[in-house]
């Protein structure tokens, strides 16, 4: 009788993790995600029963990442290559796939604990700016110095026209896509704004773990003409050092990632959002955000007809938020190199 009353009391603790991470997952319930943490946190056998229902939560991010479906992990939106599904694997083992699919949403939020002795993961937030207060972003290019912005014409404003802030009283609006002493003569049609931040210390302390940098920014314009279309853009590159040009950006880059709100709309009440994330490759000592306006032609085949430079009428940037997820690995557990 104890060993059906054991058996019991386990099968009704496995249920009720998995009904509190189905919360998290589909309705971000914070109660859910609050009980959660307290239950694995105070819980050794909610610890172990995670573990077991997670089936080596190690080897199964592993068989995630060897799938590409490794971008699942976290919630952020990119616009990258499209992800492939793989039926068979799940297919064979439907309790797997069912935690997989419960704990991809769990690993989004912002928390802190770990399965096992395994590893540990947490989200640390770098920035998170509206633009409210600090020196208006400076218009010389891409940054030479961690934590200023800086990049082409903009400045920072109050409500615009029917344009007001996502966040606060102020935002960025960006005015043209060129920069004070720019010596390119190549078009661009890019307005762009771009800010440097320092990982080293993060790198450093994971104990040869993982780190995932995601960006977003909310974009809003004011109306605009039929004619013209333009985009929101968000981009990632990991960087060895600072110190990079226009002209030597690409090249200095170990690693690149961008996201879009494509075809902005042309209502200045709603604010559109566009996200990226980067895996950090090893090397990566800064990384450098860009928020951007893009300017494309309405139909095809009229790209040239677009000036070299462009002029943004009413094009605005606010909210623009940075986070790492770092995944410390254990001593034996240590990747030598990220993939």
């Amino acid at each position: 009788m104890k060993h059906d009353d054991s058996s019991s009391s386990h099968q009704s603790l496995e249920q009720r993790l998995l009904h509190l991470l189905q919360a998290v997952r589909d309705t971000h319930d914070t109660s859910a995600r609050a009980e959660l943490n307290t239950l694995l946190r105070e819980n050794a056998d909610a610890r172990s029963t995670m573990a077991r229902l997670m089936v080596d939560e190690q080897a199964l991010t592993s068989r995630l990442r060897d799938d590409s479906i490794v971008a699942l992990l976290e919630p952020a939106q990119a616009t990258e290559t499209a992800l492939r599904t793989t039926p068979r694997w799940f297919a064979w083992r439907p309790l797997t796939a069912a935690v997989a699919g419960l704990v991809i949403g769990l690993f989004s939020a912002s928390m802190v604990f770990g399965f096992g002795v395994r590893s540990l993961e947490k989200v640390v937030s770098l920035l998170q700016e509206s633009f409210e207060s600090g020196p208006a972003p400076l218009v010389k290019g891409i940054p030479q110095d961690v934590n200023l912005w800086s990049g082409d014409y903009s400045e920072v404003v109050e409500r615009y026209e029917e344009v007001k802030p996502a966040q606060g009283t102020k935002m960025v609006r960006v005015l043209r896509s060129d920069f004070e002493g720019k010596a390119s003569s190549m078009p661009n049609r890019q307005g762009d704004l771009s800010r440097i931040i320092d990982v080293r210390s993060f790198m450093r302390d994971a104990n040869g773990g993982e780190f995932v940098m995601t960006l977003s920014a909310l974009f809003n314009a004011a109306p605009f003409p039929d004619s013209q279309r333009y985009d929101g853009v968000v981009t990632l590159y990991a960087l060895g050092e600072p110190g990079s040009t226009e002209e030597s950006l690409m090249e200095d880059a170990l690693a690149i990632s961008n996201g879009s709100c494509s075809s902005m709309d042309r209502d200045p009440a709603t604010w559109q959002s566009a996200s990226t994330r980067l895996l950090l490759p090893t090397g990566t000592e800064f990384v450098m955000l860009k928020v951007s306006f893009r300017r494309w032609p309405k139909g095809s085949g009229d790209q040239p007809s677009l000036p070299d430079l462009m002029t943004f009428a009413g094009h605005f940037v606010d909210d623009v938020r940075a986070s790492i997820r770092i995944r410390n690995a254990a001593p034996n557990q240590q990747n030598p190199a990220l993939p």
